[in-house]
């Protein structure tokens, strides 16, 4: 049986660390003589710094919410405007992100994954772990520079160039908090060099079979994703190619399996979780209510958050022998069953009216045991039922032993994937576009279409109608995995789908002879506002304040 890396104990408190982040002591419980004093003792503490995984693992959302990161764009609603429901409030207000309050800054929490990490490699220069056999301690240490450059990707993305707090001859404390912004250019090529570094150093697979650990070809996919937001075409090209050549990775020809087996051999970095040691509580916030219902949970759990009608319209419907895009103004020729007949991955993403999941019959009508209501800004605080129609199925535990239903007593311990082979395919085709190579490009938006079963997508020639193709690729296959928020930021595209936009649902009515009425609803009661400004965050007011050469960016000067 595989051990699994999920990243327990010490590091978890990093995550609660404040923007003051010079003061933080990494080695918790662990002296230097302990934690280096054996490969498996240095293991223990390199599964630790696994954490950082936690930090973006969207099922691992709390009672905010705010690690669900496809609810701040089109394709999720959460559902009451102010208990624990910040994407509301942010959309609804024009000054939702200042430099004192952003709810989407994860400055802190990554400076403090940031700050173990180089306490780590200050140590390894220092030859603290000169005494344990080196080729082994060379792949533990391209495992912390895999796991810093992610940190810094998440700062980068976000806030454009950022501090670059790298020195391993000594860890900053109150003396270097001083310090300028690198360019964004200087930020991305210290990203890409330090994933070339781990990439050269971490092995193929692991010895010990645990499952989860950074492998040389893990590095290499997240090298692919950097270079892509970082629009270096070539080397994201080059990245995704090599992944997709060495063949670790395939397919998975069961769409559902991606998303209840760990081990899938399409998942290429994995986040763990465990029952009893590390879990989430994913099935309690977003389970249909019915189901925190026969636990005797009744209007208490479940629809948190649901997709959105933007979202499941994405996913063609097979007319006869052909694959259209859906239209909710050709109901009466898909015979009155817009759930019948779809896109595959709308099966392992979606419930709608009439779906079964775990043996019961997804019921969203007036009356029906998981109905909608409308969205409304108060009276209706943490009332737990869908604002759009749906539920999401993505995710949601499928497990039928003795967690059957039980959604609430019970916390969740299903995976998140960080990345899988699909998206690798995404990004080559993107970088491949960007080359101005279309066939290229469409060849790979293929492969993700054909193993959905729908068949070619025409190939188009310029890069417009190309986006028009990409995003309802990443948006059915990535959807509810974290990718979107990212995507329109990068493709400059936040102000088309965001800015003055309302999302929408559908409301279903029983006809009580085994047909249904549908009706499309507005799922905001106000234009959403994103001003173009938020495209970048603004550098936190703690960070300006406490560093006199930190500059802000334009944007929030």
């Amino acid at each position: 049986m595989k051990n699994y890396i999920i990243g327990l104990v010490a590091a978890i408190a990093v995550v609660t660390t404040s923007c003051d982040t010079l003061d933080f002591d990494p080695t918790g419980q662990y002296s230097d003589a302990t934690a280096y004093a054996s490969i498996s003792n240095l293991d223990l503490y390199i599964k630790d710094s696994y954490a950082l995984y936690h930090s973006v693992a969207n099922v691992e959302c709390g009672s905010s919410l705010n690690m669900l990161e496809d609810a701040w764009t089109d394709l999720i609603k959460t559902s009451w405007f102010n208990v624990g429901q910040p994407q509301n409030q942010f959309f609804s207000k024009n000054n939702s992100m200042t430099v004192e309050t952003n709810p989407r800054s994860n400055w802190s929490t990554m400076y403090s994954h940031i700050r173990r990490f180089n306490y780590f490699l200050v140590d390894f220069k220092a030859g603290k772990l000169k005494k344990l056999p080196q080729d082994e301690v060379a792949s533990r240490v391209a495992e912390v520079r895999f796991l810093r450059a992610f940190a810094y990707q998440e700062l980068a993305k976000f806030h454009g160039g950022v501090i670059l707090r790298i020195s391993e001859d000594k860890v900053d404390d109150q003396q270097e908090n001083a310090k300028p912004r690198a360019s964004e250019t200087e930020t991305w090529n210290f990203i890409l060099g330090e994933y070339d570094k781990a990439i050269a150093d971490l092995p193929e697979s692991w010895s010990d079979g645990d499952y989860g650990r950074i492998t040389r070809q893990g590095a290499q996919a997240m090298k692919a994703r950097a270079a892509l937001y970082a629009e270096r075409w070539d080397e994201a090209y080059t990245a995704a190619d090599n992944v997709i050549k060495s063949g670790k990775y395939q397919m998975s020809g069961n769409l559902g399996d991606i998303y209840t087996n760990p081990a899938n051999s399409e998942i290429i970095i994995p986040v763990l979780f465990e029952q009893g040691k590390k879990q989430h509580n994913f099935d309690t916030y977003m389970c249909p209510p019915s189901f925190a219902a026969t636990m005797g949970y009744t209007g208490q759990y479940g629809a948190a958050a649901t997709p959105t009608e933007e979202y499941v319209s994405q996913f063609d419907i097979k007319v006869g022998n052909s694959w259209e895009t859906f239209d909710w103004d050709n109901l009466a020729r898909y015979g009155n069953e817009p759930y019948k007949n779809r896109d595959p991955r709308f099966y392992v993403s979606v419930l709608a009216n009439g779906s079964t999941f775990q043996g019961k019959e997804i019921q969203c009508w007036k009356g029906g045991s998981d109905e909608c209501m409308d969205y409304v800004m108060s009276g209706q605080d943490n009332v737990h039922k869908s604002t759009t129609g749906y539920y999401i199925r993505k995710f949601l535990s499928s497990n039928t032993g003795d967690r059957r239903y039980n959604y609430v007593d019970k916390l969740s311990d299903q995976h998140w994937i960080e990345m899988r082979l699909a998206e690798i395919y995404l990004i080559r085709s993107e970088a491949a576009a960007r080359k101005n190579l279309w066939s290229e490009a469409y060849s790979d938006l293929n492969v993700i279409r054909n193993r959905a079963t729908l068949g070619d997508c025409p190939q188009k020639n310029n890069w417009d109608d190309y986006l028009v193709d990409l995003q309802k690729e990443r948006i059915c296959e990535l959807g509810l995995e974290g990718h979107r928020y990212d995507d329109i930021m990068r493709w400059g595209i936040s102000q088309e789908v965001l800015n003055g936009k309302r999302v929408h649902g559908v409301k279903v009515t029983n006809n009580g002879d085994g047909s249904y009425s549908y009706k499309i609803i507005e799922s905001d009661d106000y234009d959403r506002i994103f001003p173009k400004k938020y495209e970048i965050f603004p550098i936190p007011y703690a960070e300006i304040q406490n560093n006199p050469l930190c500059e802000q960016n334009d944007a929030w000067k």
